[in-house]
């Protein structure tokens, strides 16, 4: 028997409908990127906060964790073949045996675990999703879960009621690292507890505290803290210096 759980989100959120009228400028279709990817990065939080310590969790985050390594690895690649073309241009100096032996080897590693994940991602069934919308004429095609696999949530925001399982947070996650942006469904960086949207990079806490927590640890800590009163500092003696050389320019 499926688990089932529900989550009700206290957030407004509004989930993309497939029939969505196409964007007509780049904002447009800038913000509608942005509210895909979010909606993808809510639903796999919502279900990874509710789940943990399950059988599918750990499915799961074994899947985002190559997801991520996969992308690293992708970006080292990438990086390398630029360099190579700079210099077989002659930019710059022609690689070195070594050099030309390490780019091998990271691409067969990077074959050989992206074969890996595709061979996980075929334990989940999918079928084909075809969608219109008669104000474009613009046909969308997506895949979406067949069947159920493991922990149900429902997540509600008023009219809308979405049921998420184990195998639309794979998709979701996989969409997310399609478009680079699998940070956006982070884990707490301090406690380690709680899974979180992330809209930015740089955000990395799942709140106020754990971010207080993280930076009164951190070796830097007194350093910073000291450096912030001695420009705090300078800058009191500065704006006195100021007040006084006006008050004397007035007597």
């Amino acid at each position: 028997m499926v688990a089932s759980k529900k989550v009700t989100d206290k957030r407004k959120i509004a989930f993309i409908e497939a029939v969505a009228p196409q964007p007509r400028t780049r904002t447009e279709f800038k913000r509608r990127m942005r509210s895909i990817s979010w909606n993808d990065a809510f639903t796999a939080v919502e279900w990874l906060n509710a789940n943990k310590r399950t059988a599918a969790y750990r499915r799961v985050i074994q899947i985002r964790g190559e997801l991520e390594q996969l992308g690293t690895m992708l970006d080292s690649l990438r990086q390398q073949r630029q360099e190579g073309r700079a210099r077989r241009t002659g930019r710059t100096t022609l690689p070195s045996q070594e050099e030309i032996v390490q780019f091998a080897e990271l691409h067969n590693r990077f074959r050989e675990r992206h074969n890996d994940l595709n061979r996980l991602l075929s334990k989940y069934t999918f079928e084909p999703a075809l969608a219109y919308d008669l104000d474009t004429g613009i046909w969308r095609f997506n895949p979406v879960p067949k069947g159920r696999r493991g922990p149900v949530i429902e997540i509600s925001e008023g009219i809308f009621t979405l049921e998420v399982d184990e195998t639309a947070v794979v998709a979701a996650l996989a969409r997310l690292a399609a478009n680079r942006e699998l940070y956006k469904a982070r884990l707490c960086e301090q406690c380690h507890e709680v899974w979180r949207v992330s809209e930015r990079k740089m955000d990395r806490f799942c709140s106020q505290q754990c971010r207080e927590v993280w930076y009164t640890a951190s070796p830097e800590y007194d350093k910073r803290r000291r450096d912030i009163q001695r420009r705090y500092r300078e800058n009191v003696n500065l704006k006195n210096a100021a007040q006084d050389a006006a008050r004397k320019g007035r007597n």
